[in-house]
């Protein structure tokens, strides 16, 4: 997950005009849950929202992440979902709530994302500790439990209920990758050999909010952490590479131009954390370790 500044793209004409349809459907809704009571056994179906996902929606998402999930940074190809941030039609957490259908077309609570981030999908997970074997193991198994998004949404302040409330008094837990700067939050586990996601040592509430994106989104799900993990050993390659040439001009009497060059080929490296590229702030994260590495190199300390 990376941080994108959604002002940089113009919110879609289906949405600011609006469109017939999404009058349509906001007229609709409204009428709708005046008299909608969730409280009722078996709950009733809530109002189903089509109009927010429009192509002009789509275009300008993929657009705006690069063809990305906003969650956990995968190629969405042809299978951009659009999400709603606050879930439209209830909240998991709340099985009272109406959910936040009053921002169905809500430019601000759209995001693209892929299935595994946004439904609520039979998923094995995997942890820092686990290994190769243990990994090809699980994939034998067809896995039970359910991980992903779906109507998730926890929050640690006053939740809205409605229109009339505050939306800045509900701090939510979940990190949107168009307010919050990840960066401090999330970080990538170096224990084991697989590329997985754990929050950074920080303070408690730093903490919790980065467990609550990484379980909630299902970021260390199999599928995800084996593409990710195909980014990282890239990255390990060309370190290793990088770490052996320096070490042997450093044998030869190489000094200070000896870190110059491998910097010079860092340099290429940091390509693979551009926006348009998969899995961006892991190779982010990686490539700064790696250049503190290479600063603090003990040959180089020693000349």
């Amino acid at each position: 997950m990376r941080y994108v500044d959604r002002k940089s793209a113009a919110v879609p004409d289906s949405l600011s005009k609006p469109s017939n349809a999404v009058r349509t459907e906001q007229a609709a809704a409204e009428l709708f849950y005046q008299t909608y009571d969730p409280t009722e056994s078996p709950r009733p179906a809530s109002y189903e929202f089509k109009a927010y996902k429009s192509y002009d929606v789509q275009n300008a998402l993929r657009q705006l992440f690069h063809a990305k999930c906003a969650y956990c940074e995968s190629h969405l190809g042809e299978n951009l979902e659009v999400e709603h941030f606050r879930p439209k039609g209830g909240v998991t957490e709340e099985a009272n709530h109406t959910g936040y259908w009053w921002l169905a077309h809500s430019w601000n609570n759209l995001l693209p994302a892929c299935s595994g981030c946004n439904k609520k999908l039979c998923h094995h997970l995997v942890t820092e500790q686990m290994t190769k074997d243990e990994f090809e193991r699980i994939q034998g198994k067809k896995s039970r439990k359910s991980h992903g998004k779906a109507n998730h949404f926890p929050v640690s302040g006053v939740r809205a209920t409605d229109a009339t409330h505050r939306l800045e008094d509900e701090r939510p837990d979940l990190l949107d990758p168009t307010v919050d700067d990840p960066d401090p939050f999330l970080q990538w586990s170096r224990v084991g050999y697989f590329s997985v996601a754990i929050g950074q040592a920080a303070a408690p509430d730093v903490v919790h909010r980065a467990l609550a994106t990484i379980n909630v989104f299902a970021l260390n799900r199999v599928n995800l952490v084996r593409s990710r993990t195909l980014v990282l050993n890239e990255l390990r390659v060309q370190r290793e590479e990088i770490l052996r040439d320096l070490e042997d001009d450093l044998a030869k009497g190489g000094s200070a131009a000896s870190l110059d060059q491998a910097m010079m080929r860092v340099g290429a490296m940091r390509r693979m954390e551009e926006p348009e590229k998969p899995y961006s702030a892991l190779a982010k994260s990686f490539i700064k370790e790696f250049i503190a590495e290479l600063q603090a190199h003990p040959g180089l300390a020693a000349k």
